[in-house]
């Protein structure tokens, strides 16, 4: 994943070393191996990328439930399979994992679909 969701920003980690405040814009691995919330400036210095073990565009989202819907709606749209508002699948696994973001992106990743979790 290249990007995650969050409610707000933490403050950059390397500002705060230096005095000052300024929202992070990037949690991820730094060239000397530790990980670190960065803003665009010291990313830009000590970032190593984006990507799995490397690091991630921290998003903000202002309506986290809102942003959940539509991912899991991107999973049914993957998966294919067109079940109704009142299908067992879509009222019953569909819904037990609209609160729980990492299993949502995981699955897509993993092209798995409501089925294939129980």
């Amino acid at each position: 994943m290249k990007t995650a969701l969050v409610m707000e920003h933490p403050d950059c980690d390397f500002c705060k070393l230096e005095g000052k405040t300024e929202p992070a814009e990037y949690d991820g691995q730094t060239g000397i191996g530790q990980w670190a919330f960065m803003c665009q400036y010291h990313f830009d210095q000590y970032g190593v990328g984006l990507g799995t073990g490397k690091g991630q565009k921290l998003v903000l989202s202002t309506n986290y439930s809102d942003v959940i819907q539509r991912r899991a709606d991107e999973l049914c749209e993957k998966c294919g399979k067109v079940c109704g508002d009142d299908s067992w699948n879509k009222t019953v696994r569909r819904y037990r994992i609209l609160d729980e973001p990492i299993k949502i992106e995981a699955m897509i990743s993993l092209g798995l679909y409501c089925e294939e979790i129980e």
